[in-house]
């Protein structure tokens, strides 16, 4: 399985590991500010409440950047060392900065567009048709070398 193309089933558990994370960190968040809030006005606290639109923006926000970092420093998230993935360039390089930022602008603005491996004979998703890119199964602690 070491170098192939990871299938939906896979992708989406590494996902749901990420979206987990993120949901943990937004809670994370609210506390602190919670407790920011506690702090500097203790006989007036008051816990905050946020707007629904203020949080899927800070969530989104927060997905957006550790995708990027995550696929452009390793090619991993959390979730995807947790499944042994690995998201690289076609090539089997790692993704510049610039590619793994406009992938994590499609995976968060069309999340729908990963079960486009379902149909795929390359098993890829929408972003990694547009930004030529492969999930691939590598459980390697580096990166993988390019191939000739």
């Amino acid at each position: 399985m070491q170098g192939r193309r990871a299938g939906v089933v896979s992708r989406f558990l590494a996902d749901a590991i990420d979206l987990l994370l993120i949901v943990a960190a937004l809670v994370g968040v609210y506390f602190a500010v919670a407790g920011a809030r506690f702090l500097l006005h203790p006989r007036r606290f008051t816990w905050p409440e946020p707007s629904g639109l203020n949080l899927v923006a800070l969530g989104w926000v927060l997905l957006l950047v550790y995708l990027t970092i995550g696929w452009a420093n390793t090619g991993r998230t959390f979730g995807k060392t947790v499944l042994g993935l690995r998201v690289v360039r076609d090539a089997g390089e790692r993704l510049s900065f610039g590619r793994a930022l406009l992938r994590s602008m499609l995976c968060v603005a069309f999340p729908i567009g990963l079960f486009w491996c379902v149909v795929s004979r390359q098993n890829a998703s929408i972003a990694d048709l547009a930004v030529r890119s492969s999930v691939v199964y590598d459980w390697e602690p580096r990166l993988p070398t390019a191939g000739p």
